[in-house]
């Protein structure tokens, strides 16, 4: 039985919705990659940033600062990491460095951050993730770290 008619009629259809499998495909075998974060330990700090504000006052910010050995498993792409900070937080500076992760290379990179609202109690180390943010805004938590306070030593409280 010969069917040669029906490729003229599937012809039109094929040409347009090639392209749609076709954007379907590449979505769907486009996948988060997974982002490897260790950090070296006794390089992972926080302290109090202060900006000063048009009144003359000054906007207290938590500022972390950490050193990371950072990959990921995606055999293509670059990953470049745009942002940083922890949950519940948001930047108050652009991230002092973006940094790339290209694939199957392992990057020792630092990573800090200045953000709002301050997390920490002054004067005590505090625990935490981080949030790193990549150029496509897609967004990957680290593991819990402890980061040394490194400011100034608040004042002690009066006992009476």
């Amino acid at each position: 039985m010969n069917l040669s008619w029906l490729e003229h009629l599937t012809k039109p259809f094929s040409s347009l919705f090639d392209p749609i499998a076709e954007r379907i495909g590449n979505w769907v075998a486009r996948r988060k990659p997974k982002l490897y974060v260790h950090f070296n330990l006794g390089q992972t700090v926080w302290s109090i940033a202060r900006q000063a504000e048009g009144d003359g006052s000054f906007t207290e910010m938590m500022q972390i600062v950490s050193w990371a050995d950072v990959n990921h498993d995606d055999p293509k792409e670059t990953l470049v990491i745009t942002d940083a900070h922890p949950p519940g937080t948001y930047s108050r500076l652009p991230a002092p460095g973006k940094f790339a992760v290209p694939p199957r290379t392992l990057v020792h990179q630092q990573i800090s951050a200045f953000v709002l609202p301050v997390k920490g109690e002054k004067g005590t180390p505090w625990r935490g993730k981080l949030i790193l943010v990549d150029q496509f805004f897609r967004k990957y938590k680290t593991r819990s770290v402890v980061f040394q306070w490194v400011g100034p030593v608040p004042p002690a409280s009066p006992t009476t």
